[in-house]
C-alpha cells in the first residue's frame, strides 16, 4: 500500500515536472520569440545572356519568414521583359533592394574594407517596407541605435500616408448608383474618371533601332493601358474621397433604414477577436474598465479570451471556418478595434477588414483621431478619444443601444460607400514595380545625354504614375535622385507614438500561465 502511494506520488510529481518543462519551453519561444534569423551570404552572381538589360530587385531579407528569390513570381507576364527578381545571395548585384524591417537583423557591410557598404553601391535603390507600428518594427534588428538606419534608405513603403508608397490595408469608394441617383433625381454632376486609349507615337516606333528603347516603350504602353482601364473601372468617381456634406444631406430621405431586433436594450453587446495579450496600448486595461461599467457586455474571442472571460463562450472561430467572425459580429451592436500600438495612422485590418463588417459599429483605439478622420470611411466608428473618461464612453454606448436612428449614424457608411482591397490609395504602384519603373528612369536619365528618344520614355513613366496622382515624396523626377532618408525621424517610436512601455517580463509571464491554466 505504502509502495503504491509513493509511485502514485512519483508519477504526479513526474506528470508536474513534464508539464512545468513544456510550459516553460512555449513560454520561452513565445514571449521572448526567440528565431533562426534570415542573413544572407553574399554569392558570386551566374553570367546572364539577356537581349534586353532588366532592372533586377533582390529581397535582403525575408517577408515575414517568407523567402522571396528568383523563382518567386512577383510579376504580370508584360513586366517580366523589362524586370527580374535576384536571390537575397545576389543583393550587391540588384539594382534595387528590398528590406522588409519587421524581418532585418542588420545591414551588410563590407568584408576586410575600410569602406562602408552603402557608400560603394550609392547608385542601389534600398526601400524600406513595413505594415507594423514602429513600436513593433525593430523587434529582430540588432541596432545601437535607430540612428544606424539613417542615410541608408532611398524609399520606403510604411502606414504612413508621407510614406513614398502608401499601405493601407483597404481603401473605399462612392458607390456608382449613388452618383447615378444625385445625377438623375438632382442633376449633381460629379467628376468621372474618364482616359482615352493610349497608342505610342508612330515616329517613335520608326526611327528609333535601338532593340531596349523598342521593348521598353511596348512594356510601358500596355502597362498604361491596363492601368488605365483598371483605375477607371475600380475608382470611377475617385477613390478615398468621401461625399461633401451637403450631398449626404440631399441622400438622407432616399436611404433604407434598417431594422434591428435586440432582446435587452438595457446590455451593450460588445465583441472583441483577440490573440495579443501585452500591448504598448495597454488596450487590456482600458477593456477592464469598459466591461466593469454597467450595462457593457464584452464578449472576447481568441487567444487572449481566457485572461479576461469568467465564462466559457460557446462558440469560437478556428482556422478554415469561412466568415467565422462575420457570422459572430451579427449578433453584436458593437466590435471593438483597438490597435496593439498607439501611433502615427496605425489603423491595420482591426478597423478596415473586422470593424469594417457592416454590422458592428467599431469603437477604436490606437492612431489619433485627426488621422482616422484623415483616412477612415466617415462616420463609420467611435474613437475613444472622442470622451474623457471610460464612463462617458460608456453612457454614450447606453445612449446609442437605446436610440436606433442615432446608432444607425454609424451604418449609414454601408448604403454610400464600397470598402475593399481594389480600392487602396496604391493598389496600382506595387512595390516590385515601382522600384522596376525607377530604375529604368534612372538609366534612361543618363542616357538622355546622348540620346534624345530617351525622353519620349521618361514622359511615358512620369505619365504612369500620375494615373493615380502618386507622387513619390522622396524621389525627385527632375534629377532621377533621392535623397538618404533620416529613418530616426520618419519612424521611431519614440517620435510617432505616444503609448506605454511594453509590458514587463514578469507580467507577460503571468498572463502566459494564467491562460495556459485555463485551457486545461
Amino acid at each position: 500500500m505504502f509502495i503504491n502511494k509513493n509511485k502514485s506520488r512519483r508519477k504526479i510529481l513526474l506528470y508536474f515536472i513534464c508539464l512545468s518543462s513544456s510550459l516553460l519551453f512555449i513560454c520561452y519561444y513565445s514571449i521572448i520569440n526567440i528565431f533562426q534569423p534570415f542573413i544572407p551570404k553574399v554569392r558570386i552572381q551566374s553570367e546572364r545572356k539577356d537581349p534586353f538589360k532588366k532592372i533586377f530587385i533582390s529581397h535582403y531579407t525575408t517577408t515575414y519568414g517568407k523567402r522571396t528569390d528568383s523563382k518567386s513570381k512577383i510579376f504580370n507576364n508584360n513586366l517580366e521583359n523589362i524586370c527580374a527578381l535576384l536571390d537575397p545571395e545576389e543583393y550587391p548585384y540588384a539594382n534595387a533592394v528590398f528590406v522588409s524591417l519587421i524581418d532585418l537583423v542588420h545591414l551588410p557591410t563590407l568584408p576586410s574594407s575600410n569602406e562602408s557598404y552603402r557608400k560603394k553601391y550609392q547608385s542601389q535603390f534600398w526601400l524600406l517596407h513595413t505594415e507594423e507600428s514602429p513600436r513593433k518594427s525593430y523587434e529582430t534588428v540588432q541596432l545601437n541605435d535607430i540612428t544606424d538606419l539613417d542615410d541608408w534608405f532611398n524609399l520606403t513603403a510604411t502606414l504612413k500616408p508621407e510614406s513614398d508608397i502608401h499601405i493601407q490595408y483597404n481603401g473605399y469608394r462612392i458607390k456608382p448608383e449613388i452618383i447615378n441617383f444625385l445625377e438623375k433625381k438632382f442633376n449633381k454632376t460629379y467628376p468621372r474618371t474618364n482616359f482615352s486609349q493610349f497608342i505610342l507615337k508612330k515616329d517613335f516606333v520608326e526611327k528609333t533601332n535601338s532593340f531596349y528603347m523598342k521593348t521598353l516603350a511596348n512594356v510601358l504602353s500596355k502597362e498604361i493601358n491596363l492601368r488605365q482601364d483598371y483605375h477607371a473601372n475600380t475608382c470611377p468617381y475617385t477613390c478615398n474621397t468621401p461625399l461633401s456634406n451637403d450631398l449626404i444631406l440631399y441622400l438622407q430621405p432616399y436611404l433604407k433604414p434598417r431594422n434591428f431586433q435586440m432582446k435587452n436594450r438595457n446590455i451593450v453587446y460588445i465583441a472583441w477577436f483577440v490573440s495579443n495579450c501585452n500591448t504598448h496600448s495597454n488596450r487590456e486595461e482600458y477593456v477592464s474598465k469598459l466591461r466593469s461599467q454597467k450595462g457593457i457586455q464584452i464578449d472576447i474571442f481568441g487567444f487572449c479570451s481566457s485572461l479576461f472571460n469568467s465564462r466559457r463562450l460557446s462558440e469560437r472561430c478556428r482556422k478554415g471556418i469561412p466568415n467565422c467572425t462575420l457570422d459572430i459580429l451579427t449578433k453584436y451592436r458593437f466590435y471593438l478595434s483597438f490597435e496593439n500600438s498607439k501611433c502615427d495612422t496605425y489603423i491595420t485590418e482591426k478597423y478596415w477588414i473586422n470593424g469594417l463588417n457592416q454590422h458592428a459599429v467599431p469603437i477604436v483605439l490606437g492612431a489619433s483621431r485627426e488621422q482616422y478622420k484623415r483616412i477612415a470611411v466617415p462616420y463609420s466608428y467611435i474613437h475613444v478619444d472622442d470622451y474623457q473618461s471610460v464612463e462617458q464612453l460608456a453612457e454614450e454606448l447606453h445612449r446609442l443601444n437605446q436610440n436606433d436612428s442615432e446608432y444607425m449614424k454609424y451604418l449609414q457608411w454601408t448604403q454610400l460607400y464600397d470598402v475593399g482591397s481594389d480600392y487602396m490609395p496604391t493598389i496600382l504602384y506595387d512595390i516590385h514595380s515601382t522600384l522596376c519603373f525607377l530604375g529604368h528612369y534612372q538609366r534612361l536619365y543618363e542616357m538622355e545625354k546622348v540620346n534624345q528618344e530617351s525622353k519620349y520614355l521618361l514622359e511615358l513613366i512620369r505619365y504612369l504614375f500620375s494615373i493615380k496622382n502618386i507622387t513619390l515624396k522622396n524621389f525627385n523626377w527632375n534629377t532621377a535622385t533621392t535623397k538618404l532618408i533620416k529613418i530616426s525621424d520618419f519612424y521611431n517610436p519614440k517620435v510617432n507614438c505616444w503609448d506605454y512601455d511594453y509590458p514587463s517580463i514578469f507580467k507577460r509571464i503571468w498572463n502566459f500561465f494564467f491562460i495556459w491554466t485555463k485551457l486545461f
